[in-house]
Order: structure tokens, then C-alpha cells, then sequence
């Protein structure tokens, strides 16, 4: 192993927010053409998978958690060699327990009732605590923590990222927040874009 492959968390350029962890991966849709022996390419997406604390208090009231997933529509234009995504609507998203004030649902949806919602975890051991609540279902999420809040809007979530070597603008796709007794919230986002 060289010296190539030593490259220290603590020297990533971040220039917004204060993250866990960033790890991305690029997709090349390959075409196979019938009767043909070499497969066309088509467009590359990128994705980035961002974790980062919602807040800098930790938690003290009961557990929770949040999410939406926003369902861009892509069209790729191979003429250009462009993915547009289009924005089809805010997206599916829940609350369930005490999210601290967090994140709300953006619109309440009368045919989406409140279920519950179980989540339990023994790695910790038998007296580690596991949530029991109640779910509110609907459309669009406003989350106000950090690293990067936002508002479900009528143009889709859109941010500007700038975590190392990674830059350019991105599209939400899905977010999820966890809020557990004891601990800093976290807060966990999915970006894609077009190369």
C-alpha cells in the first residue's frame, strides 16, 4: 500500500456544514443494441450520500424519526448527452415521535391516516430503548436542522454542494432524520445529478 492510499478524514476539504460521512458513486447507463457487439453509452448520473448532526443539542425527549423522498422525473436528451430531471411533485414523507421540532410535514393529506411505527435494535444489548409511536403521513417535508435544511417547494430541492472534490449543483432525493434520547440528531440526505 503506498502513501497514495493514506489520505486523512481530518484533511477533506468541506466547506459547508459538519458532516459524518460523504461517500459517492457514478452510474453509466450501458445500452445493449440488438445485433450489435458494442453497447452504446448513455447518460451518467452521480450520487452522493451525505450523514451529518441536525443539531448541536443532544436529544432529551423521546425517540424519532423523519423522511421524504422527492420523485424527480428523468428524461435524457441523448441529442445533447443531458439528464433533465423534472420536478413531479414534493414527495411521500412521515413524522413519527418527537423529532424535537425539527421537521414538519409540509401539507397534511386527509386519505393518509396516522399508523404506527415500532423500531427496535438489540446490538446495544437487551436494555437499549426502541420507539413506539404513532406516524403522520403526507406530502412534502420543511426540515429546519442542519447540515442542510429545506422546504419542499413547487421547483424540487435543489443545493449547491462542495464536499471535496465533489461540486456542482445537486438534486434531493431522499432524506431521512433520526433523533434518538441521549445523542445529536442525525440527519441523512441522498443527492443525484447528471454528468
Amino acid at each position: 500500500m503506498g502513501a497514495e492510499c493514506c489520505n486523512l478524514v481530518g484533511n477533506l476539504s468541506i466547506s459547508m456544514g459538519c458532516y459524518i460521512s460523504v461517500s459517492t458513486n457514478c452510474n453509466t447507463e450501458i445500452i445493449n443494441v440488438c445485433g450489435e457487439d458494442t453497447p452504446l453509452c448513455g447518460p451518467t448520473t452521480q450520487t452522493v450520500n451525505l450523514s451529518g448532526f441536525a443539531s448541536s443539542v443532544v436529544h432529551i425527549g423521546c425517540p424519532g424519526k423523519a423522511g421524504v423522498s422527492i420523485p424527480w422525473v428523468r428524461k435524457y436528451d441523448c441529442d445533447t448527452d443531458i439528464v433533465y430531471f423534472l420536478f413531479s411533485g414534493k414527495g411521500q414523507s412521515y413524522v413519527s415521535g418527537d423529532v424535537g421540532g425539527l421537521a414538519s410535514i409540509s401539507t397534511a393529506v386527509e386519505c393518509a391516516p396516522s399508523t404506527s411505527s415500532f423500531s427496535a435494535n438489540s446490538s446495544s444489548g437487551p436494555t437499549s430503548i426502541y420507539m413506539e409511536t404513532s406516524q403522520t403521513n403526507g406530502y412534502g417535508l420543511d426540515y429546519t436542522g442542519g447540515p442542510i435544511s429545506f422546504t419542499a417547494s413547487k421547483t424540487g430541492t435543489v443545493a449547491k454542494l462542495n464536499v471535496g472534490n465533489i461540486s456542482g449543483t445537486f438534486y434531493l432525493q431522499t432524506f431521512n432524520l433520526d433523533v434518538q434520547p441521549g445523542q445529536l440528531p442525525v440527519a441523512n440526505y441522498t443527492f443525484v445529478r447528471s454528468l
